[in-house]
């Protein structure tokens, strides 16, 4: 069999920041500071405060290696702020790893940043278009699926509304019935199954049922 997904040494590091805490400091240090401060907002007037922020390196993963095989499926499970997010977010090419690589053979579905692309300004109809080319659709599949995925959406009467005026629901919805009409070879799934009204759930559900009878076959 042969490895669809190989990930070697990967780390993601951010980067935050906590207020400084200067109970100890003498007058001199203080009035030092706030000197330090004011010249930093005169050249970087919308720049936070160095001077008041403490930086610290968080870890969301590291030294993280594993492989999938051709058929396999691998679910990623533990507590919230484990990095799972983090991970699949790498995999999908949404963010690049701080450390190390990852390897993937085969075209990619991601359903967990769903959305990603989506343009306020553009109606549904047109993000459509413009989501689909970003998933790795071309013009010709998404002009086949069109239809499809608006009845999936269940929003046909508000296709050609800028999506600013979209409720978060109906904006995941339409997001989410995007990225379903992709035919990858790898599929990665957060947790969108479970977004919108119980019969979107349903359909959701239904659309993930059919992608593992692909797989069976």
């Amino acid at each position: 069999m042969n490895a669809v997904i190989k990930a070697e040494n990967l780390g993601k590091k951010y980067i935050i920041g906590h207020q400084k805490q200067r109970g100890g400091a003498t007058l001199r240090d203080s009035m030092a500071h706030t000197a330090r401060g004011i010249w930093q907002r005169v050249r970087h007037p919308l720049s936070p405060n160095r001077e008041s922020i403490d930086l610290e390196e968080l870890w969301a993963l590291k030294d993280v290696n594993f492989e999938v095989q051709e058929g396999e499926r691998l679910g990623i499970i533990g507590p919230n702020g484990a990095g799972k997010s983090t991970l699949l977010k790498i995999l999908s090419r949404i963010t690049e790893p701080t450390t190390g690589k990852v390897r993937i053979k085969g075209r990619v579905s991601s359903l967990l940043e769903v959305g990603t692309g989506f343009h306020p300004e553009l109606t549904g109809r047109e993000n459509i278009f413009l989501n689909g080319a970003i998933l790795g659709m071309t013009r010709q599949e998404i002009k086949k699926k069109f239809d499809e995925i608006v009845a999936f959406a269940e929003l046909e009467k508000f296709l050609d509304t800028p999506v600013k005026r979209y409720s978060s629901g109906m904006y995941v919805r339409l997001a989410f019935a995007v990225a379903a009409h992709l035919e990858p070879e790898i599929l990665i799934v957060d947790e969108v199954l479970a977004v919108g009204d119980a019969s979107f759930q349903k359909n959701a559900w239904e659309r993930w049922r059919m992608w593992h009878r692909k797989d069976e076959r």
